[in-house]
């Protein structure tokens, strides 16, 4: 008889673990509050440049500082798109 109480506590122990363990992965754990810097995005003056002084170069020289000049652009833009998701820029 005394077996008996053994193996029906063994099973009682068993079932009251297997019930804590349903209830802590159903509560799960609680959320990280995850803290965002704050960033401002101040953009530089650029310096503005007369078709005077554009003159002198030639129109390959030209084309070429024009397409840096766009690439430069592109980069800034997708630099802050990429800023304003991990980071609260204020607007």
């Amino acid at each position: 008889m005394n077996s008996y109480r053994l193996i029906e506590s063994a099973w009682t122990l068993a079932i009251v673990a297997v019930l804590v363990a349903i209830m802590w992965a159903l509560t799960g754990c609680t959320e990280v509050q995850c803290i965002r810097p704050i960033v401002t995005l101040d953009r530089p003056v650029l310096p503005t440049v007369t078709a005077l002084e554009l003159e002198p170069i030639s129109a390959e020289t030209y084309r070429s500082l024009r397409l840096r000049d766009l690439m430069l652009h592109n980069m800034v833009e997708e630099r802050d798109i990429i800023i304003r998701e991990i980071a609260e820029v204020p607007e």
